[in-house]
C-alpha cells in the first residue's frame, strides 16, 4: 500500500475545501496541524491528523517520512520553505504540490513579497517533482476576507465608498475551483516542474464586482468614488503613529492595481475551468443566507 498524502493547512480557508475534494476522490490522506488548532472539522469529517510545526524542521524529519506526496496548502509567506524542502529530501517525499499566491507579481513594495519570491525560488530549485499553484484573490464562504466583507457592506449600506475610480480589473477564484486545480495536478504527470496562475473565469473591474454582488443580493447601492492618493498618505500617517483603522494604506493600493492572470496553461494541461463570477458570488449568499459558519483567511 502506497503512503498517504500530507496536507498542510488543513484547518485553514482553502485547505478545508482540498480536504473535502480530497475526500470526495476518495484519497489516502493525513493533515498536519499546528499545536493548539481547532481540529473539531477533520475530527467530525474522519480525517486523520498529526501535531506538527512548519517553522520546526525537526518536527518536519519526526512526520515526513510516514508520507509519499506533499501538499502544502499553507502559506509560504513566512520562511518555512527551506525547512520543508529538506524535510522532503530527508524523508523521500519526491511529489510536492504547493500553494503560492499572484501577489508576488504585485508592483507595490510589499513587506510579503520577499519572503514569498525567495520561497519560489527555492522550490524551482529544490530538485523535487513540484507543481506550484497560484490562486488570485480567493473568495466563497462568509470566512473569506474579500467578498464576505463587501456583501456585509452591501446589505447594510446604501451607499459604498470606493477608493479611486473603480476601474482596476480583479479576477477572484471561488475556493473550491482552486481547492479542484490544486487536488487535480496530483493526478496530473505533465504539471510536475510547473506552476499555475489559478484565477477566475473572465476579469471584471471593481465596479462589475459591485454590480454582480449587489444585484445578486437584490439591492440597488450607490458607490461614492473617492480620491485614492488624499487617503493613502492619510492612512500611512495614521498607521505610522500606530492607529488601528479599519482599512489599510495598501489595501487601497492594490485595489487599484490591476490583477488579471492568465490561466490558459492550467486549461490546457489538467482542464481547469473556474466559473462565472455571478454564480460564485451567489453560492456565497447561499451560504451566507444558511447561517453555515467556515474558518476566516
Amino acid at each position: 500500500m502506497s503512503k498517504p498524502i500530507l496536507v498542510t493547512g488543513g484547518t485553514g480557508f482553502t485547505g478545508q475545501f482540498v480536504c473535502r475534494e480530497l475526500l470526495s476522490r476518495k484519497k489516502h490522506f493525513h493533515c498536519l496541524v499546528r499545536e493548539g488548532s481547532n481540529t473539531q472539522w477533520l475530527e467530525e469529517s474522519g480525517i486523520q491528523f498529526v501535531r506538527g510545526d512548519l517553522n520546526d524542521p525537526a518536527s518536519l524529519l519526526k512526520i515526513f517520512g510516514n508520507y509519499g506526496t506533499l501538499v502544502n496548502v499553507a502559506s509560504l509567506g513566512f520562511g518555512a520553505a527551506p525547512g520543508i524542502i529538506s524535510a522532503c529530501h530527508a524523508s523521500k517525499i519526491q511529489r510536492v504540490v504547493l500553494v503560492g499566491t499572484t501577489a508576488i507579481f504585485t508592483t507595490l513594495n510589499t513587506t510579503s513579497q520577499g519572503p514569498r519570491t525567495a520561497a519560489e525560488v527555492a522550490i524551482r530549485t529544490s530538485g523535487l517533482d513540484f507543481t506550484l499553484i497560484r490562486p488570485t484573490m480567493i473568495y466563497g464562504t462568509p470566512g473569506d476576507r474579500n467578498m464576505a466583507r463587501l456583501l456585509k457592506l452591501i446589505r447594510h449600506s446604501p451607499i459604498i465608498p470606493v477608493f479611486g475610480d473603480g476601474k482596476s480589473l480583479q479576477q477572484p477564484v471561488h475556493v473550491e475551483d482552486v481547492a479542484w486545480a490544486i487536488c487535480e495536478v496530483l493526478e496530473s504527470q505533465k504539471s510536475v516542474g510547473q506552476e499555475y496562475n489559478i484565477s477566475g473565469k473572465l476579469p471584471l473591474d471593481f465596479n462589475d464586482v459591485i454590480r454582480t454582488a449587489a444585484l445578486a443580493l437584490g439591492r440597488n447601492p450607490f458607490v461614492l468614488h473617492l480620491p485614492a492618493k488624499p487617503f493613502t498618505v492619510l492612512l500611512r500617517m495614521l498607521e505610522r503613529c500606530q492607529f488601528r483603522m479599519p482599512i489599510k494604506s495598501e489595501q487601497i493600493l492594490r485595489l487599484n492595481e490591476h490583477k488579471v492572470f492568465d490561466h490558459d496553461k492550467a486549461r490546457s494541461h489538467f482542464g481547469y475551468q473556474p466559473r462565472e463570477f455571478s454564480a460564485g458570488i451567489q453560492s456565497e449568499i447561499d451560504l451566507f443566507n444558511a447561517g453555515l459558519t467556515f474558518p476566516k483567511q
